[in-house]
């Protein structure tokens, strides 16, 4: 995260330096922390399930399970 916020943040000061700003290296700052912050959430945010049919009712291989009845009816 930091590596983020100096790497952005040396390029919007370099530009500040060149173009005769005063605003690029706050901006390059900001924008190392959102690209760090949205890296790391990425990184450990949960798996998103696949997108398909039911929610879990199928036994391995695919197939969907047999659907459930009361005991002692068929």
């Amino acid at each position: 995260m930091l590596s983020g916020i100096i790497v952005w943040g040396g390029a919007g000061l370099a530009l500040d330096h060149w173009l005769g700003t005063k605003f690029l290296a706050l901006v390059g700052l900001l924008l190392g922390l959102g690209v760090a912050i949205y890296i790391i959430v990425m990184k450990y945010a949960p798996p998103v399930p696949p997108a398909g049919r039911g929610t879990g009712h199928n036994r391995p291989g695919g197939r969907p399970s047999q659907p459930r009845t009361q005991k002692g009816h068929r």
